[in-house]
Order: structure tokens, then C-alpha cells, then sequence
């Protein structure tokens, strides 16, 4: 599929919440008209819209927003347990291009599923997994791949209170973009009984501790651990432990808080046997801007109609087997779950948000 003049599509988003704003916002960057918005509450839909040059349809039903045909590139931004459903139906109408929010679905099933119809029908599919999108994020990838700290031994992630699947996701995600590698187990304790989910009490997504074990193309193995809490504040402090120093990074809070360091073994003593301490050494990082969702959603839209897509349905498929199979080491007492998901493991469905 060749890319396309932005301003010769036609959008539509569904979902008009805090996200499905930004992908409005986004849109607005790129150029891209909307010729169609829906959401379940019609009235704050009318009055969203009603401030849009292009005046925009409005329905409460997402099947009535598809029916109006004319659609060229569709924005999902509902929660989870919705995303199969509407993604089927958008690869049955032939959209050409979709973009999803994460979680991309609520089974491993699902998500297969999800990225196969759309693959029969033409439909070029993207998840919204933002941080491969931040500037912040990108230029810290960028600094570990040239090497900065060596190979990954080990990631840790502070985030605190959002959900395993709302949140812990997009860092799941982090942990192996930041060096191409992919999930290959995952262990983790659950928060019991957790409090009702702030989104409605007909979403299950608890936080608590997750590790996953990743796997470089290489076959190099690293270990990422992910401080989920509830009770924890939300830091959102991440640490790449490698063979030559130590990397950290905030994606969240504006610099100077949020500014990125990092410190490594010189260069010219990185051939010194590993067992003798070598003073590491202060390494300037450009840690860029603070949290831009619009921005990374838009770079994320661009990227989606563009001549190369970035491969962020496999990504999609991935980050969700590791929620589903926290859920599912949580069940057993922590015991390690293989992944890929496979046999039962792929129906195990769970309300993430």
C-alpha cells in the first residue's frame, strides 16, 4: 500500500473520551478532515462536533458511523473489551486504515484475529503504542542502540497506579522496543481484590508486580521487572541495568525532574575484564520533551498512512499475551507462563481497560 495525501482522507473516530480527543487533536496536526464522530453519550458528541469546521456526523452507535460510508481512516478509541468487534466490522466495511488503542484486544484470541481479517480485507491496522512514538522515548532508544550502556541485563520500571493492562501495557512494550527484542514468559503477583475500576465496575484491570523475560533477535536475554501498584505513586522512573552502565529515563515529567542520565564504563576501558571495578563516567543524554500524547498519537496516525508502517499490530499482539499471562501467573501463584500464548492460554479473556 503506496501513502496518501493526508488531506484527501476522510476520518472518523469513535470514542470522544480524553483519548479519543487527542486523536481528534491529532488529526488536526496532520491535516486530516473528520467527517465523522460517535460516542455513547450523543449530546457531548453534538456539542464536540459543533465546534469543528468540517461539522462532522454524529451517532451514539459505532455500527451507525460505519454505515454512513466514506470512511478512509478510522480512529478506535474505546476500551478494550469493544476494540474486536469494531476492528472486524471496519475490515468487513474495507476501511483502508485503522488505528486502535491499546489494549488492542482482551484475549490472545481476539487479537489474532483482529490483525488476520484486517490483513484478508486490505485494511491496514496500527495500535496507539504511544511511547514508540514520544520524542523522549525515541531519543533514548536511539542512545541505547548506539551502545550506550552495553547489552540490556536487566529494565526496571516504576509506573505506580493505572492497571496492569491500562497502563503496565504501553511499558511492556517500552521494555522491548527500546532493544527489538520480544516477550518469551511472563510471572506476576496481582493486586487481590483490587478497588473498582475508576472506568466502571464492568472493567477488571489490577496493578501489581510483573517480570518478563525478553528475547533479542541475537538470542540475548534480559529480564524486565514492573512496579504496577495502585498505592504507588505514579513515577514512571525506567532503568536499563546493561553490561557497560546504567541508563534512566521519565517519560512523563517535564525536565529538568524528567531529564534522562546515564553512566558508563569509558570506551577505552570497556576491553578490561568485567570482574575489576572501572570508575564509570557521567554521559550526557538529550532527554527532550515531556509526555506529548497528541503528538506521539499524531507521529503514530502519520506512520500508519505512510509508505512504511511501523509493525505495531505484532507489537499490539504481544503486549497483550503478556498482560493475559500476568493475569494467568498471578492465578498460579506466580509460576512462569511461556509466550506466545498458545492452546487455552490465547481464549483466556480478561476487561482490561
Amino acid at each position: 500500500m503506496n501513502s496518501v495525501n493526508r488531506q484527501e482522507l476522510r476520518a472518523a473516530v469513535i470514542g470522544l473520551g480524553g483519548m479519543g480527543r487527542r486523536h481528534v487533536a491529532a488529526l488536526d496536526v496532520l491535516g486530516i478532515p473528520v467527517v465523522g464522530l460517535c460516542d455513547m453519550n450523543r449530546k457531548a458528541a453534538e456539542e464536540f462536533a459543533a465546534g469543528r469546521p468540517e461539522h462532522p456526523a454524529t451517532v451514539s452507535d459505532w455500527r451507525d458511523l460505519l454505515s454512513l460510508g466514506g470512511i478512509d481512516l478510522l480512529c478506535i478509541a474505546t476500551n478494550g473489551p469493544s476494540h474486536r468487534d469494531i476492528v472486524l466490522a471496519a475490515a468487513a466495511a474495507k476501511i483502508p486504515f485503522v488505528l486502535c488503542e491499546k489494549p488492542m484486544s482482551t484475549s490472545g484470541a481476539h487479537a489474532r484475529e483482529m490483525a488476520a481479517a484486517c490483513a484478508a480485507m486490505g485494511t491496514r491496522l496500527g495500535v496507539n503504542l504511544c511511547r514508540r512514538f514520544l520524542t523522549r522515548c525515541l531519543l533514548f532508544r536511539q542512545a541505547l542502540q548506539k551502545g550506550l550502556v552495553g547489552r540490556p541485563r536487566r529494565f526496571w520500571s516504576i509506573v505506580g497506579g493505572g492497571g496492569v493492562g491500562c497502563v503496565g501495557l504501553h511499558y511492556f512494550d517500552y521494555a522491548g522496543w527500546l532493544f527489538d527484542a520480544r516477550p518469551v514468559w511472563v510471572s506476576a503477583e496481582l493486586t487481590r481484590n483490587p478497588a473498582q475500576n475508576v472506568r466502571g465496575a464492568q472493567f477488571f484491570d489490577p496493578g501489581g508486580q510483573v517480570s518478563v523475560g525478553f528475547e533479542c533477535a541475537d538470542g540475548w536475554r534480559f529480564v524486565g521487572d514492573f512496579e504496577l501498584s495502585e498505592d504507588v505513586p505514579r513515577a514512571s522512573r525506567c532503568i536499563v541495568v546493561g553490561t557497560e552502565g546504567v541508563a534512566e529515563t521519565d517519560d512523563f515529567t517535564p525536565p529538568p525532574a524528567g531529564a534522562a542520565c546515564a553512566t558508563a564504563r569509558p570506551l577505552d576501558q570497556r576491553h578490561v575484564a568485567k570482574t575489576r571495578l572501572v570508575q564509570p563516567e557521567p554521559v550526557p543524554l538529550d532527554h527532550g520533551p515531556a509526555l506529548d500524547i497528541v503528538q506521539a498519537t499524531a507521529d503514530c496516525l502519520a506512520d500508519l498512512v505512510g509508505a512504511c508502517a511501523c509493525p505495531t499490530v505484532q507489537a499490539g499482539i504481544e503486549s497483550v499475551d503478556v498482560v493475559l499471562g500476568a493475569h494467568l501467573s498471578s492465578r498460579n501463584g506466580g509460576a512462569r507462563v511461556p509466550l506466545p500464548l498458545s492452546g487455552a492460554g490465547l481464549q483466556f479473556d480478561v476487561p482490561i481497560t
